[in-house]
């Protein structure tokens, strides 16, 4: 607790050294991010049990790997308290569907599948603090979700998740803090839950804003 507050304290001490605003209306930015835990690992999505009305036991579904979530990302400022932008990207996942025989968890191997969730989405981001080199943020998404599956191995009718996981449903961000520090390239960490995940880190590149044209004065 004491080292929290300790840091903490030293954010609060060095916010004058960073007054000059690092963003303004017109500003853009790309931005390329990694995160992990999404809302679908968090609700466990792709591990449940189902009992399909031609077997008399029970099946579930096993995710053997995660390959975290991949997103490519632009924003725009309004001003430089506000930024909106566009977001896409996508989770690759394996799992393993099982039938649970007797005793309890001694499984068989029915199928092995790859699947995708990709999502594109719209972002709201009010920033909090705005800085030379650091800014303080939040944002909120909302887009859709494309779930794709596809047989590996097994019988080819393994039940998958299509029964289960729409093919096409809304996603949603809601991140309440995000750190981000730099001038041009520029890294930045975020916290929240949702498509990007519990936690959320990347790059970014701000892109050359365009010149106002000038108007010569009369003489």
């Amino acid at each position: 607790m004491k080292k929290i507050s300790f840091i903490a304290g030293c954010l609060l001490l060095s916010l004058p050294l960073l007054s000059t605003a690092q963003y303004a209306a017109g500003d853009q930015e790309a931005s390329f991010s990694y995160g992990r835990q999404s809302g679908t690992d968090i609700i466990r999505g792709f591990e449940f049990n189902r009992t399909p009305p031609s077997l008399d036991h029970a099946t579930y579904n096993s995710a053997t790997a995660k390959s975290g979530d991949f997103f490519l990302s632009y924003s725009y400022c309004l001003s430089r308290r506000l930024a909106i932008g566009l977001t896409a990207g996508t989770e690759f996942v394996s799992f393993g569907h099982y039938a649970n025989y007797d005793p309890p968890g001694a499984g068989e191997l029915m199928g092995s599948f790859k699947a995708s969730v990709t999502t594109a989405a719209f972002e709201l981001k009010p920033i909090y603090y705005n800085g030379r080199l650091m800014q303080l943020y939040g944002f909120f998404g909302l887009g859709a979700r494309y779930y794709a599956e596809k047989l590996v191995s097994g019988e080819n009718n393994t039940p998958g998740k299509t029964d289960d996981f729409p093919s096409l449903f809304i996603n949603t961000q809601w991140t309440p803090i995000g750190f981000h520090i730099g001038k041009t390239l520029s890294g930045f960490l975020e916290f929240g839950i949702g498509y990007k995940g519990l936690i959320n880190a990347g790059i970014s590149y701000k892109l050359a804003r365009k010149a106002k044209p000038v108007v010569a004065k009369a003489q």
